[in-house]
C-alpha cells in the first residue's frame, strides 16, 4: 500500500512539471497578431537615394504606440521622427544619414489584440559617402532568449516535486517508528 502511494506521488509530482513544460514549448505564435504585408521602401530593395519617409503596411489595423528605429550602414542610429500609426499603416520621417550601404528599419507596433509585434525591414542605398558596413546582430532563438526563464521553471518544478514528496517521506518515517 505504501509503495502505491509513493508511486502515485512520484508520478503526480513528475506529471505536473512535464505537462507545464510541454504545454509551453508546444504553443506557437498566435495567428491573430498583425503581420507586415508591405513596406516602402520594400524589404531588400536598392534605392538611389535614402528615403525621407518609411511606410509599413500590416494586414490589420495597428494601434499606438508604434516605434521605428533606423540603423545606418556604419551601425549608428538615424534620426526618426513623427511616427504615426493610422489604420493599417505606420509612417515615420527619416533624416538623411548620407551613407552608402545597407540600412535596417526595426519596428515595434501594437496589434489590435494588444500584443506587441516586432520586425525589421532592410534596404540598400547606393548614394552617399562610403563607410564600413556593420553587420546586424544575429537573431537569437527562443531558447537563447528565454533560457533564464526555463532554468527558473525547472528549479520551480524540482521544488514542487520535493514539496509533493515531503508528506510521503514523513509518513514513511512515522510508519518505521
Amino acid at each position: 500500500m505504501r509503495n502505491d502511494v509513493l508511486l502515485r506521488g512520484v508520478l503526480l509530482g513528475l506529471a505536473v512539471p512535464v505537462l507545464l513544460l510541454t504545454g509551453g514549448l508546444g504553443s506557437g505564435p498566435a495567428s491573430a497578431h498583425a503581420a507586415l504585408v508591405g513596406s516602402d521602401p520594400k524589404a531588400g530593395s536598392t534605392l538611389a537615394v535614402a528615403p525621407t519617409t518609411i511606410t509599413l503596411r500590416f494586414n490589420e489595423a495597428v494601434g499606438n504606440p508604434a516605434y521605428v528605429a533606423v540603423t545606418a550602414p556604419d551601425g549608428s542610429k538615424v534620426e526618426v521622427t513623427d511616427v504615426k500609426a493610422v489604420d493599417q499603416n505606420v509612417t515615420a520621417t527619416v533624416e538623411d544619414a548620407d551613407m552608402r550601404g545597407r540600412y535596417s528599419a526595426a519596428y515595434r507596433i501594437m496589434s489590435t489584440d494588444g500584443h506587441p509585434v516586432t520586425g525589421t525591414v532592410a534596404y540598400e542605398v547606393t548614394a552617399g559617402r562610403t563607410v564600413g558596413q556593420v553587420e546586424a546582430p544575429q537573431e537569437q532563438s527562443f531558447l537563447h532568449r528565454h533560457r533564464g526563464h526555463l532554468l527558473w521553471g525547472i528549479l520551480a518544478a524540482a521544488v514542487a516535486v520535493a514539496l509533493l514528496l515531503a508528506p510521503l517521506r514523513r509518513r514513511d518515517d512515522a510508519d518505521r517508528a
